[in-house]
């Protein structure tokens, strides 16, 4: 038998309304349609950079032989072989560094899907539990205020992990950097020594 409410009858808090349903699928397939743009979006930029790194490989691989071809003796041929370790350290740094800023872009376009998602969540649940609090018996304001503290306690420890996370990806892109950084070093030092041998 159905009820039939009438106009001073509250609704029932805890049924689920067919357009916030509706509103909440809508919203699951645009950010699936997103992530699936962005992931091939990325697949492109990384077969992009994989296919000139071939292909300025194939180039140089190429150029050195001719140039170790036309060598005379031992000491040309290490005089070159020696030239050739700067170049190609600069390239293997060049598409390394491509391949992190490309990561790095699409880790800040899905940081921010997932932020945005998260406090769209946040504010949908704060409504939905302050209008379920209208309805909350007299002398549960205890309970109420109870769960308002749990929610800004978990609010806070989301934030923390925020925190922590953006310093985790800073620590690692600093480690990266030096890590170049020691690479250049090393081909430096290698071309000096090679020079000082001829």
């Amino acid at each position: 038998m159905q009820q039939i409410r009438t106009p001073t009858q509250p609704e029932d808090p805890a049924m689920i309304k067919v357009d916030q349903f509706a509103a909440a699928n809508e919203a699951a397939i645009d950010q699936m349609s997103y992530f699936a743009k962005l992931s091939l979006s990325n697949f492109e930029k990384f077969a992009e950079i994989g296919l000139g790194a071939a292909r300025d490989s194939v180039e140089a691989a190429t150029k050195h032989a001719q140039t170790l071809s036309a060598a005379r003796d031992v000491q040309e041929m290490m005089a070159i072989n020696s030239a050739a370790v700067e170049p190609a350290m600069k390239k293997a740094y060049a598409y390394s560094r491509s391949a992190y800023e490309t990561f790095a872009e699409t880790n800040d376009e899905v940081k921010k899907v997932f932020e945005k998602q998260a406090a769209d969540v946040n504010k949908a649940a704060v409504a939905a539990l302050e209008e379920a609090f209208k309805y909350a018996p007299a002398g549960s304001e205890t309970v109420v205020g109870n769960v308002k503290s749990a929610m800004a306690a978990a609010q806070s420890a989301y934030d923390n992990y925020v925190a922590i996370n953006k310093q985790l990806y800073d620590t690692v892109e600093k480690s990266v950097e030096q890590n170049v950084a020691s690479v250049k070093s090393a081909a430096t030092k290698a071309k000096r020594a090679a020079a000082r041998s001829k």
